[in-house]
């Protein structure tokens, strides 16, 4: 029984993950061409430094739980965050 209520909450998570990550893909998307003179390169450039932003808030804690390649995701979103303006 433990392990079907460890599957639910597995599962739980993976949807609700999937709703927030769709929502804030929409949510995105309905903003490029709202503004004549803002590129939908600089409003998806402004939610990733908003992200990394985000990240490396709590990313350091979690250094020791995840895999290699999250490792480098973080290390890659914590260099661009640290990137300076004009090499993003």
């Amino acid at each position: 029984m433990a392990d079907a209520s460890r599957e639910r909450d597995f599962h739980e998570a993976d949807a609700a993950v999937t709703r927030a990550v769709t929502t804030f893909v929409s949510e995105l998307e309905e903003m490029f061409g709202r503004w004549e003179i803002v590129s939908s390169s600089y409003i998806l450039e402004s939610a990733l430094l908003e992200l990394s932003e985000g990240v490396s808030e709590w990313a350091d804690n979690l250094k020791t739980e995840v895999g290699p390649a999250t490792l480098r995701l973080f290390d890659a979103l914590a260099a661009y965050r640290d990137a300076p303006e004009e090499d993003r």
